[in-house]
This record gives structure tokens, C-alpha cells and sequence, in this order.
């Protein structure tokens, strides 16, 4: 779900509940719960099986409370003799507003980056030149990143063993949400086509498991060959993983980052 689609259109439903909530003659009190609420289990709910991250998740449950808080506000107001507003609550309100538009910016930048017409705004010197604005994920460290350089010579001393050369076409053009053909040769030491291989392109976020996996079918000749898509924008990590009887390679290469 786009993030200022679920934003936006949650507001739009905690007013609307509120509204609603009113109509039917509750409380100003339990009308600003019931709009607060709805929105935020609903919300709640589908993060649960499509996980968009705690900083999404977080945006949304303290965005729909807020703007009950404000709806409060105002009808409370209407339930009694006028009185103006102190300015505690509105700047109360005012911050919160003003945190939820800069985090849902800096959310939108990470997933998709600065749009081109911001950036050429923004960025000196970039006219025909590609921006790479978008976040590539949580890079891992530790233990399991001092692994990487091993497994990288790992994977080599077995393509050096079967003597397998590995020609991989297609990766560079991927474009998010557009498929494109990703093509894997490969070769023995003589320089004809190894067969019976099974081969899977993973993609996923660096120093994150594979998010889409995709199987890439022989076509002859130790041709391999499928269509690819790249999930969102950003940069990620193209696992090409290789099985053949007991051997299993998987390979590395980043890519995306637009």
C-alpha cells in the first residue's frame, strides 16, 4: 500500500468516523476514541501481514490518535459556551502535525527517493546525470558480515572446481515494477553449455533475506533465462543461486539504486 495513500486516507477515515461517531449522538469523548481506534487496529492489522517497517508503522498509529486529539479539540468546544482555545492543546497539535509530514517525507525519500524534479532543484551539477537518493537498506555487521569475504572466495574455489564459467545478462536494465529478461550462461572448461542446473535469482534489501525469488528456466544450450522485476526502487542485492547434484553456488552482485 502506498505510504500516503494509507497516511492520507486514514485521516480522511478518522474524520470521517468521528463525524459519524457524532451523529449518532456519543460523546464528544467516545466519538474522538472510536476514530482514534478503528484506524489504528485496521492499520495494526494489515502490518501484520505485510510488514512495511516499525518507522511506517509507528507514523500511522501516532498519525490517526492526533488528528482524533484535534477533532476533540474543536468539538468540545462546540459542546460548551465558546471558549478560546488555550495555547497548550494547539501547540500540542502542531507539533505532532508537523513531526508526521517530516517523517512521512523522510519515509517516502528512503523507499523511493528524492523525485527527479525535487532533486534537480536541490542537487548542484546533476542535469543528465542519474541520482541515487534511495535507501538500500540495513547493511549487516558483526559476526555475519565477516563471513562475506570467505564465502565470496568459497564460491569461487567451487566454480574453479567444476570449471564452470558464469556469463550473467540482463541485471543492469532492471527498473522497478518494469520486467525485464535476466540471461545466465553457463560453460564447462571445454566451453559447452552445462545442463540440468537449477537456477534462482533472489532480490532482496542489503544485509536483508531475499524478498522475490524468481526461477529462471533453461532455454538450451546452458542458456538460462526469466523475467525479472525489480519490487521498489533502491538499491538491491541479486543473489544468483546455482544447484547442480550436490553443489549449490550462490553468487552476489548489487543492483537497482535509482
Amino acid at each position: 500500500m502506498n505510504l500516503f495513500v494509507s497516511i492520507f486516507g486514514g485521516i480522511l477515515l478518522t474524520a470521517i468516523l468521528f463525524a459519524m461517531a457524532r451523529s449518532l449522538k456519543l460523546s464528544n469523548f467516545w466519538a474522538a476514541v472510536i476514530a482514534a481506534a478503528l484506524p489504528s487496529f485496521a492499520y495494526m492489522a494489515y502490518a501484520v501481514a505485510n510488514w512495511p517497517g516499525l518507522d511506517v508503522l509507528t507514523m500511522h498509529v501516532v498519525t490517526f490518535p492526533t488528528v482524533a486529539m484535534l477533532l476533540f479539540q474543536i468539538g468540545g468546544i462546540k459542546d460548551a459556551p465558546y471558549q478560546k482555545l488555550h495555547w497548550a492543546p494547539k501547540l500540542m497539535i502542531g507539533f505532532f502535525v508537523v513531526i508526521t509530514v517530516i517523517l512521512s517525507g523522510f519515509v517516502y525519500i528512503a523507499g523511493h527517493g528524492v523525485p527527479t524534479s525535487v532533486a534537480q532543484w536541490l542537487l548542484p551539477d546533476i542535469e543528465g546525470k542519474s541520482v541515487h537518493t534511495g535507501f538500500a537498506g540495513v547493511v549487516a555487521h558483526g559476526g555475519e558480515a565477516s563471513k562475506s569475504i570467505a564465502h565470496h572466495r568459497n564460491m569461487e574455489a567451487k566454480l574453479a572446481r567444476l570449471g564452470w564459467h558464469v556469463e550473467v545478462a540482463g541485471l543492469d536494465i532492471l527498473r522497478e515494477g518494469l520486467p525485464g529478461e535476466v540471461s545466465v550462461v553457463l560453460r564447462d572448461k571445454s566451453g559447452s553449455g552445462v545442463q540440468k542446473v537449477t537456477v534462482n535469482l533472489g532480490l532482496g534489501r542489503p544485509g536483508q533475506p531475499a524478498q522475490a525469488i524468481f526461477k529462471l528456466a533453461s532455454v538450451g544450450g546452458g542458456d538460462y533465462r526469466g523475467q525479472v522485476v525489480l519490487p521498489t526502487s533502491g538499491e538491491w542485492l541479486a543473489q544468483l543461486e546455482l544447484e547442480y547434484a550436490d553443489e549449490r553456488i550462490v553468487l552476489e552482485r548489487v543492483v537497482g539504486g535509482e
